[in-house]
């Protein structure tokens, strides 16, 4: 089924963490609330940028909860379109994601992330059964996360018709960078009836809007979200000059926020921290933080 306000830029937001490595839940609220202002269509929370596989079960369902409440505060609760927000789901099994799905389903997620187990690479039918499996139990509509950068799973494009066929999975996150595949999957995606493609690699997202995805879910969007808005208008305005100009600004920080030398994670919420917008810059272990010797190169990285 088609979604609506699955499209344009949804943030996929840095947990945030408290002195004692606690979910800070009030710099959460911070950080919807702002993206939300700045233009997103929603957030998404616990994700691979919100460190989510790392999380307990029952810190994805305060992130989820947290949003949620922030965007019925913010938007009034009811309107028909409303920002989403989306929670990412994971576990080391079958079993255990099914359970995750439902905890935040019970939260109130819009729609599932879906990330399938990561321990063994999976084929793209093992991808597909996979997921027509989560879908058929979920009480929320799924989005597939395909990021086999990290996972070693790899979907192809011949594959999405079987995936859309459920009526509970509503599109993809292609965070992979490898931008033909991903035109593929878009050019895949636009015979299919309710089915979306969305890109979580901001250094390529001008070729991915042009290539026909219909959002982004992007990590660089916590320190570049207003530019991500503009870019995403701009490409839908058909001004190729103007979202090529947007897309270097991008790429230029993504690359700075590589160039520093630890996790993307660490690096965001470290610059978020010199923002003021989170009162910490810790990571859930054992992802490391960006050590006070790096700073300046955070600083740095913020004025890309």
């Amino acid at each position: 089924m088609a979604l609506p306000g699955l499209h344009g830029s949804l943030p996929a937001l840095v947990t945030p963490l408290d002195a004692s490595r606690q979910v800070h839940l009030g710099d959460m609220a911070g950080l919807v609330r702002r993206a939300l202002g700045d233009g997103a269509s929603g957030v998404v929370v616990a994700g691979s940028t919100g460190e989510g596989a790392l999380l307990e079960p029952d810190q994805r369902v305060a992130l989820t909860r947290t949003a949620r409440e922030v965007v019925d505060e913010v938007i009034g609760g009811d309107g028909a379109q409303r920002p989403l927000v989306v929670a990412g789901a994971t576990g080391s099994s079958v079993a255990a994601v099914h359970a995750d799905v439902a905890r935040l389903a019970h939260a109130g997620t819009d729609v599932a992330l879906v990330m399938a187990p990561a321990t063994y690479p999976l084929t793209p039918e093992e991808l597909v059964a996979f997921h027509l499996e989560v879908a058929e139990q979920a009480p929320v509509p799924t989005l597939v996360y395909h990021i086999p950068q990290f996972t070693g799973s790899v979907l192809v494009p011949d594959v999405l018709a079987a995936l859309a066929a459920h009526p509970r999975i509503v599109g993809m996150k292609d965070s992979s960078p490898d931008t033909d595949r991903r035109a593929a999957f878009a050019a895949a995606a636009a015979g299919l009836d309710g089915f979306d493609v969305l890109t979580g690699h901001g250094p390529s997202l001008q070729a991915a809007l042009e290539a026909g995805v219909v959002g982004s879910i992007t990590a660089i969007a916590n320190l570049r979200q207003r530019q991500v808005v503009r870019l995403h208008a701009a490409t839908a305005a058909g001004d190729t000059v103007e979202a090529a100009r947007l897309q270097q600004g991008i790429a230029r920080t993504a690359a700075a926020v590589d160039a520093v030398g630890s996790s993307m994670q660490a690096v965001l919420k470290a610059a978020l921290q010199l923002e003021g917008l989170v009162t910490e810059r810790w990571c859930v272990a054992p992802l490391l933080s960006v050590p006070t010797a790096r700073l300046d190169q955070v600083r740095t990285a913020l004025l890309a």
